[in-house]
């Protein structure tokens, strides 16, 4: 045999390993199998490897509840960290951001008619703090504010989430970027002129 054949055999053998131990490790037969031989070992032990299978099964329930380390359930139904009557939210800051473009936030932006109620909701929430925030700043009334554009980001950080707002002031056009800690509801607000 020559040095290309030894070669040859060395990785089609290493491949064929791999292969297997991903099936394997990656079978779901593998999870039951190691339930099993708790269960078998003693009386004792079938308590805890009934603890271990439901945790097991509790584990898989969380990973599949939650989307980007968001609970699922806390979204749809509301944080109890976000509702008002636990925690008022607090603006963490105000800037002004030159990087941000509105053409671009609002080409990437879920427009707010294609949320879901829950998001509707919360876009409308915060979109009162944005805008008593720019009144107060401006000196102006939230009466004379014109809502123009208005919807969400798609975040890839999880525990943030984050809205836009796109609205004349009277005499300005500006568009904000709301970013939103999930855990506690407080914001940051970064702004530019259209």
């Amino acid at each position: 045999m020559n040095q290309k054949n030894v070669l040859g055999l060395a990785a089609i053998l290493a491949l064929t390993l791999i292969s297997i131990a991903g099936f394997y490790f990656f079978s779901p037969k593998h999870v039951s199998e190691k339930t099993v031989q708790a269960a078998s070992t003693s009386e004792a032990s079938s308590a805890q490897s009934l603890e271990t299978a439901s945790s097991e099964a509790a584990s898989t329930e969380i990973a599949a509840a939650e989307v980007d380390g968001i609970d699922v359930k806390e979204l749809t139904t509301g944080s109890k960290s976000l509702s008002p009557s636990d925690h008022e939210p607090e603006l963490l800051s105000f800037e002004f951001d030159k990087n941000l473009k509105s053409v671009d936030t609002l080409l990437s932006m879920l427009p707010y008619d294609e949320l879901p109620q829950f998001e509707q909701d919360n876009i409308d929430k915060y979109q009162r703090y944005v805008f008593a925030k720019a009144a107060k700043d401006t000196g102006k009334s939230v009466k004379d504010f014109s809502l123009q554009e208005h919807g969400a980001l798609e975040s890839e950080q999880a525990g943030n989430r984050y809205y836009v707002y796109k609205f004349d002031n009277g005499t300005d056009c500006e568009i904000h970027l709301v970013s939103i800690d999930l855990n506690t509801g407080d914001y940051g607000v970064s702004y530019n002129y259209c």
